[in-house]
């Protein structure tokens, strides 16, 4: 092949796969936002409306070490094509499940998205790293770890946006962006030579792939309904214990059946390699990382007293450095090797939390909140993909490239699992104290307040309004709380000839009215706080991630 033709067929490859990455990662978040619309639309409850995205989830982790299999015997660009065809066909019935009407349609639609889904990350990561020679390569997949970093980010507020224009009956848009994508893809593929090592084509491991689709199916699904701050309670859940029981079970059950396959759907010594188990494990690490995104958005919001929703759009910013700082670390890569990025990107990331932990939380304004980002964008893009993926992909075998990164992948959504639910205990915790940091600064009359936000007088939908303020409504939800507590002892009160009730009344709410800032001050405050002590945890977490990097084999570069 001439080098003109060479460097199309390269051009046209990297349109193939990192659009299909783009797509994958963006997906995963785009539902995030619309999930109560889409309840409201097919008249489901609050509960049941979680299945959307668990669903997606389970299937999602189930398909990736399948596919990866498939893609490694049988073709890379074959399997992908099928995967992109399976996730766009999902992906056009999620679309019209708004005009069907049943809600058991969509999740059957997500599962098809998902199947096909779990395979685009993996393949299209093999599929690029393995064609660029080893001196180039960090460059390729840094490319990769970029558009993952911003489509993942950029997610949930595209999703937002696509609402606003449509409306709230046509979700389906939502779903429906992704077909004219996967149509271009699947054309441009069709230009794409094969990619896979000449060999015997074994019979296909059924057994093996049935009973890891059962451990990690039940795995995540444990994992995902498992609340770290109520651990004690949580595990003995019919949600938890059953499936974690069932995932433990399975472990020695599957070892014996993939030593006695012909050819494992798991190479099982991945995980006996100190360096492919240390890969796996800094994957984890980076999946339980990339999780702490999640809460950016309720913490500028919260940092910035903005109105709840709009925090999205402050971390594009966070989305702009990851996508700046992954194609810079893939270049890194090819120069100085994978360990040094992985130290230093791990180094920014901690950097960045604990600013956010230390300064921002304690001195809230956009220029704090801003420099956190940016260390926490570098770190993230340094970390998130490109050098766990370069690292799989230079440990296994050329025939293993698929399998290993399917592994890394599968690896990176159990933290990404883990994450949320260890994470949200800080934010609670923080949410619990609330009432008690607004009482310290509210106006004190005998007989009103002194406990009256935590007492048990309050009603039900009193206290569920007052834990789901933020901070731009929090004052007019106080307020509201304390007219209702005032209109509850008025005639107690009235009854005291010597009480002029109305002038106390007024007088009193003049004063609640004079302490507006320093409650929503002390709101503030005690929710930085709790946000504070979720930075700290990604900083532990992110430490164990640098640990790990230093045990990591450094390789001299060839000239």
């Amino acid at each position: 092949m001439s080098e003109a033709l060479k460097k199309k067929s390269t051009s046209i490859a990297m349109l193939v796969f990192l659009l299909g990455i783009f797509m994958g990662a963006m997906d995963s978040g785009i539902v995030s936002p619309a999930r109560n619309v889409i309840a409201s639309g097919l008249g489901i409850s609050e509960s049941a409306s979680v299945w959307m995205i668990t669903i997606y989830t389970l299937a999602y982790a189930v398909s990736m070490p399948i596919t990866g299999k498939l893609a490694d015997t049988y073709g890379r660009k074959k399997v992908y094509m099928i995967c992109v065809t399976l996730f766009a066909t999902g992906s056009l019935l999620c679309g019209i499940s708004d005009i069907v009407g049943s809600y058991g349609f969509l999740l059957t639609s997500r599962v098809i998205e998902a199947i096909g889904g779990g395979g685009i990350m993996p393949i299209a990561t093999a599929y690029i790293g393995s064609s660029f020679p080893e001196e180039k390569r960090g460059s390729a997949l840094g490319l990769v770890g970029g558009i993952y970093g911003i489509a993942t980010v950029l997610g949930p507020t595209l999703g937002s946006f696509i609402l606003s224009v449509a409306g709230d009956g046509k979700w389906g848009y939502l779903f429906l962006i992704n077909v004219p994508i996967s149509i271009i893809i699947i054309g441009a593929a069709l230009k794409l030579e094969e990619n896979k090592k000449d060999s015997d084509i074994k019979k296909m491991d059924i057994w093996g792939s049935l009973i890891l689709s059962i451990l990690i199916a039940s795995l995540m699904y444990a994992l995902t309904n498992l609340k770290f701050y109520d651990f004690g309670n949580s595990i003995k859940t019919l949600d938890v214990w059953p499936y974690l029981l069932i995932s433990i079970i399975m472990v020695p059950i599957f070892i014996y059946i993939e030593k006695r396959a012909e050819d494992p759907v798991l190479n099982l010594s991945f995980f006996t390699n100190k360096q492919i188990a240390l890969t796996l494990f800094i994957s984890l690490i980076v999946g339980c990382g990339l999780m702490s995104t999640v809460f950016l958005p309720q913490f500028a919001e919260n940092v910035l007293k903005l109105k709840r929703g709009s925090g999205g759009y402050i971390v594009t910013l966070f989305a702009v450095f990851t996508g700046i700082s992954a194609p810079l670390g893939g270049k890194f890569i090819d120069k100085f090797g994978v360990k040094r990025l992985l130290l230093l990107g791990f180094l920014a990331n901690i950097f960045g939390v604990l600013y956010q932990a230390v300064i921002t939380a304690n001195h809230p304004n956009f220029t704090n909140l801003t420099i956190g980002l940016v260390f926490m964008g570098i770190g993230m893009g340094f970390t998130m993909g490109t050098p766990v993926n370069y690292l799989m992909m230079s440990l296994v075998k050329p025939e293993e490239i698929s399998m290993g990164q399917s592994t890394v992948s599968l690896l990176r959504s159990i933290g990404v699992a883990i994450s949320p639910n260890l994470l949200i205990n800080f934010v609670s915790d923080a949410g619990r104290n609330v009432p008690g940091a607004i009482e310290k600064v509210m106006p004190h009359i005998q007989g009103i307040t002194g406990g009256a936000l935590g007492s048990s007088t309050a009603s039900a939908d009193m206290m569920n309004k007052l834990q789901n303020a933020d901070v731009t409504n929090i004052f007019e939800t106080v307020k509201s709380f304390m007219m209702s507590m005032l209109n509850g002892i008025q005639h107690t009160m009235s009854v005291n000839p010597n009480m002029d009730f109305a002038a106390l009344k007024s007088n009193y709410l003049t004063s609640l009215d004079k302490a507006k800032p320093a409650i929503e001050n002390a709101y503030q405050y005690t929710m930085n706080q709790g946000y504070a002590h979720l930075f700290i945890g990604v900083a532990v977490i992110s430490l164990l991630g640098l640990i790990a990097s230093l045990f990591i084999k450094s390789k001299k570069k060839s000239k």
